[in-house]
Parts: C-alpha cells; sequence; structure tokens
C-alpha cells in the first residue's frame, strides 16, 4: 500500500461506515478511491444523474439543494465534514435525490464503488451505508417528530395568545366603564366597600375564564409551596422599613381628625375585607396577568411584562382619580418585581395589604 493509499484510508476510518468494514473490504474502497478538490461554486453532485460514485466530505463548505418545477433552487441543508455522499444512489442505483454544490474550497475522496469487483466487499460496503442511512434515517424522523411538536406548540401558543390578548382588552373596557360610571354620577361613593366589590367581581369574571381556559396551574399563578417562607420574611422587613416613616408622620406631624370626619373606619370587618380584596387583586394582577406577559412575550427579564401589568392594574383605579392611578402604577412596580425575584404571591399579598393599611392609618387617623 503507497503512501497515499494509506493517508486516504487513514481519511475514510473517520467515517463510521467506512470504519465498520473488514480490512480486505477498506482495501478495496481504498483500491477505487482518490482525492479530490472543488473550487467554491463547482458541482460535486447532480439531481438526477445516475452514478454510484460516493463522496467523503474531508473539508470546506458545501450544500445540498434541488430544483423546483421551474428550475429555482430549493435549499437542502449544507454538508457537514465527515459525512459521506451518494449513499442513497449506490444503495437503490436510481438517480441523486439532490445536488451537492461547494459553497467554499472543498475536499473529497472521490470513491468510485462501480469499479469494486470483490463481491464479498461490495456487500459489506452496502450493510455499512444501509446501517448509517437507518440511523440518518431514524435521527431525522426524530428531528420532524419535534419540529412537528414545536409548530403545533407555537400554533397552540399564538391562539392563546390571541385570547389574553380579549382578556386584556375586556380589562380595560371594563375599567372605562367604571370611570363613566362615576364620572356621570351613577354611582355615589368610589370609595364605597360595595362598589369596590362589585369592580372586584368584574375584574375576576375575564381572569376566571381565561384561567380555565388556558388551565393555568396554581403553581404558575404563584399560589406554591416553593419559597414561601423567604418571601414571608423579606415582606415582613420591608413592611416594617416602610411603617417606620409612617409612624413618625403620624406620632410627630399630622394632626388628628376628629372620630366624625374620619374618612375610614378602621374595623375588624374592613382589615379582613381588604385583606380578600388583596389577595384576589394579586392572584389577578400578578398571579395571572404578569404571569401570561412574561410567557407570551418571552420575556425572561420581566420589565416589559411588570409596565404593562402596571398599566393594566393602575386602569383599574380610575375611578379613585389620577392620584390614585400614579400611586397604584408605582407600587405595582414594586410588587411586580418583588413577585419577579420570589415567585410567590404570598410576599406581594402581605407587602400590598399592609401598605393598604397604612394609607388608611394615615388617612383615619
Amino acid at each position: 500500500m503507497t503512501m497515499i493509499d494509506t493517508k486516504i484510508q487513514d481519511l475514510l476510518l473517520t467515517n463510521k461506515a467506512f470504519a465498520a468494514l473488514s480490512a480486505e473490504a477498506l482495501a478495496d474502497v481504498v483500491s477505487v478511491s482518490v482525492a479530490r478538490e472543488f473550487a467554491p461554486g463547482d458541482t460535486i453532485m447532480i439531481e438526477g444523474e445516475i452514478s454510484q460514485d460516493l463522496f467523503l466530505m474531508l473539508s470546506g463548505k458545501a450544500h445540498a439543494f434541488r430544483r423546483d418545477p421551474d428550475g429555482a433552487e430549493v435549499s437542502l441543508n449544507d454538508v457537514s465534514v465527515g459525512e459521506c455522499l451518494g449513499e442513497i444512489a449506490y444503495l437503490d442505483r436510481g438517480p441523486r435525490s439532490a445536488s451537492i454544490k461547494a459553497s467554499a474550497k472543498v475536499e473529497v475522496i472521490h470513491i468510485e464503488v462501480g469499479k469494486i469487483d470483490n463481491l464479498q466487499s461490495v456487500a459489506e460496503l452496502k450493510a455499512a451505508l444501509a446501517t448509517v442511512v437507518v440511523q440518518r434515517v431514524r435521527s431525522l424522523s426524530n428531528e420532524m417528530l419535534n419540529a412537528m411538536r414545536e409548530q403545533l406548540e407555537a400554533r397552540k401558543v399564538q391562539n392563546q395568545f390571541g385570547h389574553v390578548l380579549v382578556f386584556t382588552i375586556s380589562i380595560f373596557v371594563i375599567a372605562t366603564t367604571l370611570f363613566y360610571l362615576v364620572a356621570e354620577n351613577y354611582v355615589e361613593d368610589a370609595y364605597d366597600p360595595g362598589f369596590s366589590w362589585q369592580t372586584v367581581l368584574l375584574f375576576a369574571v375575564p381572569s376566571i375564564t381565561i384561567i380555565r381556559y388556558l388551565k393555568i396551574p396554581l403553581h404558575q399563578l404563584g399560589i406554591r409551596k416553593e419559597g414561601v417562607w423567604q418571601a414571608t420574611w423579606e415582606s415582613l422587613l420591608l413592611c416594617s422599613l416602610l411603617s417606620v416613616p409612617a409612624l413618625i408622620y403620624m406620632l410627630f406631624f399630622k394632626e388628628p381628625l376628629a372620630p366624625e370626619d374620619r374618612p375610614v373606619q378602621i374595623t375588624a370587618f374592613f382589615l379582613l375585607q381588604y385583606f380578600a380584596h388583596t389577595v384576589f387583586q394579586e392572584v389577578g394582577a400578578r398571579g395571572l396577568i404578569q404571569g401570561l406577559f412574561v410567557r407570551f412575550l418571552a420575556d425572561e427579564r420581566g420589565h416589559r411584562a411588570i409596565f404593562l401589568t402596571s398599566t393594566i392594574f393602575a386602569s383599574l383605579h380610575l375611578t379613585l382619580g389620577l392620584d390614585a392611578v400614579v400611586l397604584t402604577f408605582f407600587a405595582s412596580f414594586l410588587f411586580g418585581y418583588m413577585y419577579l425575584r420570589q415567585q410567590n404571591l404570598i410576599g406581594v399579598i402581605i407587602t400590598h395589604y399592609w401598605l393598604g393599611v397604612l394609607a388608611a392609618l394615615l388617612v383615619a387617623f
């Protein structure tokens, strides 16, 4: 065996099909092999030609393509270094199924397998190539199946996003309607607990509908065991820090109000109903809306989701005036980033509830 033959043999052994051959069969393949080069733009194989020659890609870049009925190229895939080309036509003696063109300088081993006279070597070569082809077909089948699954999932997500868009629009419609009722004096007191609960229930109807339709599990709404203790103590610490300036203001700077002048009465019922109110709001705003925006906008950092959620959350407070809208918009940013960090609603609920109670105390006394 010459030095050139030895080099060709070593190169052939880098391919699993040729590596599986016996020494005798490999020697027969080497005897009909030659190293060749193709310049960029050269065609290595032509679709439809009758040829059993094989090509082992050693270096460079090439791509496979077919011609459509109008003669235009339809790109199929890039050819990898180490890949054997032409094995299907060799195995079934049919025409080439695709063309291969060099995209850059290409080095190949050109194997004229039709010149091999040893039938045993031919049988071995075909068996080895058939095994590789079957493995490739299996891999392609899995890739096609995964691609189909991804397409189905993409269609599902697209369909779901349409419903989320309708859900978002419906919330804005509800907020606008409530604002109109207050502005036109159909509602005498926007702070009335009865009207407040009607607002929450109107918000809950589309929220529950979208939760049921999208089959959103509780843990995706932030209702989960994981992270409960961390979220709780972080929120209690934050509430303690926020309470200090509020207490200083109430004790040393605020003028006390007479009981009959107090716009809010702090009672056990008020505290209980406001807690329930807070839970409803946070499940809908953070757990549902922010979670949906993160998912459908592929918003890994969550900034856009928090901004959009804050806008919607603030719009629901239009009935309480511009001050309330601005306050809830920025408060929603705080709650949004807390939820983004903790991934558990308990911390946001505690913070939201306590800030609301502090605000009520500042007004009531």
